[in-house]
């Protein structure tokens, strides 16, 4: 009885000194907010894209619209299981700038509403890739980084479409999207570079005028 006793201890003890299956690390701070601000990403694009099928005027947006429902809805159950896995909590609605979007979606119309949903989607895709790509660099779960990963080549065919769109309806690229577009800095840039030219150039012209007045003298 005092052996089996022994033998009992002795295993019991042997368990509590195995080595412990390692915990899985915590997401870091990048990976949660890379998911959460994908998750609101996601949330706004299917939001928009239903206004489009709705609202839109040609049929290049409502095609665009359905697309982004279908794609978007997709990425997005992917994601929520990613997070759910790592334990990060997702808002329930997208972010106040995406709402302020929806929002001027609402009030147009005809035409206007197509050149406006295609400008802003242009940057707000753009906006997601580089969130993908700051998670795939910065990112320290692998989950997490595979789903940016996965998400990339979606939204990057998204942006090619819409860039294929502006052109077909005559829309500026990344003018009125309400995030200071990326053609409007350009301009902006290329007047400035063309005054700072010019003023050089007079600064020249003085400079030579006053030497040949001095060497006369």
């Amino acid at each position: 009885m005092l052996m089996r006793r022994l033998a009992v201890c002795t295993a019991v003890a042997g368990l509590l000194f195995l080595p412990g299956t390692p915990a899985s690390a915590a997401p870091s701070g990048q990976d949660s907010t890379y998911l959460k601000a994908a998750h609101q990403s996601n949330l706004a694009e299917i939001a928009g894209g239903r206004l489009a099928q709705s609202k839109g005027t040609d049929q290049q947006v409502k095609d665009l619209g359905g697309r982004f429902v279908t794609d978007h809805t997709r990425l997005d159950n992917a994601l929520q299981q990613t997070a759910s896995a790592l334990g990060v909590d997702l808002p329930d609605a997208p972010n106040a700038q995406q709402q302020a979007l929806a929002t001027r979606y609402q009030s147009a119309s005809g035409d206007d509403f197509d050149a406006l949903f295609v400008s802003t989607q242009m940057d707000a895709h753009m906006t997601a890739l580089t969130l993908g790509r700051t998670e795939v660099a910065r990112g320290s779960d692998a989950q997490a980084k595979q789903a940016a990963q996965d998400a990339a080549p979606v939204i990057q065919s998204h942006h090619d479409a819409l860039d294929a769109a502006a052109r077909d309806l005559g829309v500026p690229t990344g003018v009125n999207s309400g995030t200071g577009g990326q053609a409007g800095r350009g301009a902006i840039s290329t007047s400035a570079l063309s005054l700072l030219a010019l003023g050089a150039l007079l600064i020249m012209s003085a400079a030579v005028l006053l030497r040949r007045r001095s060497a006369r003298a």
